[in-house]
C-alpha cells in the first residue's frame, strides 16, 4: 500500500496467499473458490468498495492492484481505513466470510503498524503480511 498526496488517491495491492495444503493421503475434493472484498472506510462509513475475482485453490494468490479515491485533506488527519474481507464462494448458497484484515489508524496490531509505516514512507509501497482475524474491530 502507498499513498499519493497530490492526486488524492491511494493504491492498494492485494498479493495474499494463505491456507494449508491438503494432505496427499486425502481423496480429492472440489476446490473452494475464494475472493476478497476491499472496503475503504471514512469516518466509519464505507465510501468505496472493490472486489477481486474468485480464485479456485486451497492457497489462493492474488497480484491485483486497486486504486481508491480519497477525500481531500491530510491522510494522517482523516479517519480512513481499509478492510479486506476474505470470502469463500459457494455454488448453491451465499458466499461466507472467512475472516478480515483491517489497516488504518484504529486497526489493531499489524494493521496499525502497516498504516503508520505507509503514512511515513510517502509514495513508497509498503508490503506486509497480515493474519486473517475472525471479526473486524471497528474504529
Amino acid at each position: 500500500m502507498r499513498r499519493r498526496n497530490l492526486a488524492c488517491e491511494a493504491p492498494a495491492s492485494l498479493l495474499g496467499a494463505w491456507g494449508e495444503q491438503v494432505p496427499l493421503t486425502e481423496p480429492p475434493s472440489p476446490l473452494p473458490g475464494h475472493y476478497v472484498i476491499i472496503r475503504l472506510h471514512h469516518d466509519g462509513h464505507v465510501i468505496d468498495t472493490k472486489e477481486t475475482k474468485s480464485v479456485t485453490s486451497y492457497n489462493p494468490v492474488w497480484n491485483m492492484p486497486f486504486l481508491f479515491s480519497l477525500p481531500a485533506g491530510d491522510i494522517q488527519q482523516l479517519e480512513l481505513s481499509l478492510e479486506f474481507t476474505v470470502m469463500q464462494a459457494r455454488l448453491c448458497t451465499r458466499s461466507s466470510p472467512l475472516g478480515r484484515v483491517r489497516v488504518g489508524p484504529c486497526a489493531p496490531g499489524a494493521g496499525l503498524l502497516h498504516w503508520r509505516e505507509m503514512c511515513s514512507r510517502g509514495q513508497l509501497e509498503v508490503a506486509r503480511w497480515h493474519q486473517i482475524q475472525p471479526d473486524a474491530l471497528g474504529c
